[in-house]
């Protein structure tokens, strides 16, 4: 089973999550303004416009200076404030008062409407800093930057739903910017990088019914069976067929909540022999029954 050159697994991981993205604060601030992360529990990251802040973050001492076209993102929701002084200024939220030098600050949460262990989540650190002067930033990121910025000053009618989905794919470019400049990688991320587990991962992902197994993986990448399962979970901290099983039951889960088919047609797509055999899986892996679930999206649908 041959890998398509153009598959992207980054992507498909990411649309398979359902990645979404929003503006929520944004705004000129000057004088004693802070905001705090207090309570925040999904991933924030924070593009300066113009001015500079200072950055507070749990366990340093001293702030970090972040100036116009810098990017903070906090992938782990971990507690941070900006401020205009280089004090913390404790239980403050985003409020401006006073003279002085105004800092352009857009804000931006993002999401994954699917639950479940996100590999691409759980391989990133707490904080990634993107440096505007920084001669490794990539010039998309530069000119994305420079456009959302611009799309908030012009103040434009559908400003806000255009920065939602210019924020959606700065997450992205802010995730190749890691891959790129990070000097250590971890699990998923770490994978994508070693080009021989990244191709025996996209053929999984491509097809992911099939009756795969460490041999037929390992062909995949054009290793032994023996140094392919060793480098697999030395990257990703599970054997081939546990990651396999983690990515079914995902996909599974999809289909159970979307309704558009039975568990039987859904254990025949994921390459189970029985309905039996997927259900045992599915709970072992789960924790619960296809059927929890089904009842589960029953009930959001009629709340």
């Amino acid at each position: 089973m041959s890998e398509t050159p153009d598959f992207d697994l980054l992507s498909d991981v990411l649309h398979s999550f359902r990645l979404r993205a929003g503006i929520f604060k944004q705004g000129s601030y000057c004088g004693a303004w802070a905001l705090d992360a207090t309570g925040v529990t999904r991933t924030t990251f924070h593009l300066i416009g113009r001015g500079q802040a200072w950055l507070h973050r749990e366990g340093e001492a001293e702030p970090m200076v972040v100036r116009g076209g810098d990017l903070v993102m906090f992938p782990h929701a971990a507690w941070h404030q900006l401020s205009g002084t280089p004090q913390r200024q404790p239980g403050m939220h985003l409020t401006s008062t006073g003279d002085g030098p105004y800092t352009t600050v857009l804000c931006a949460m993002v999401e994954f409407e699917t639950g479940g262990l996100n590999p691409v989540m759980q391989a990133l650190p707490a904080a990634i800093v993107v440096r505007s002067e920084d001669q490794g930033t990539s010039a998309e990121l530069h000119a994305l930057a420079r456009l959302m910025l611009a799309e908030y000053d012009a103040g434009a009618a559908g400003r806000q739903g255009v920065l939602d989905r210019l924020a959606e794919v700065m997450f992205v470019l802010v995730l190749r910017h890691h891959m790129q400049r990070a000097q250590e990688l971890q699990g998923f991320l770490a994978a994508l990088k070693d080009e021989r587990i990244a191709r025996a991962l996209a053929a999984l992902h491509r097809a992911p019914g099939a009756d795969w197994r460490v041999d037929t993986l390992a062909r995949e990448a054009n290793m032994s069976r023996t140094v392919f399962a060793e480098r697999f979970g030395g990257l990703l901290g599970q054997t081939p067929m546990q990651y396999l099983a983690m990515w079914r039951m995902h996909l599974a889960e999809q289909m159970l909540r979307e309704r558009r088919a039975s568990v039987a047609q859904i254990a025949e797509r994921l390459g189970y022999q029985t309905e039996a055999a997927f259900r045992r899986a599915f709970r072992r892996v789960r924790g619960i029954g296809p059927g929890d679930v089904r009842r589960q999206a029953r009930a959001g649908s009629n709340e």
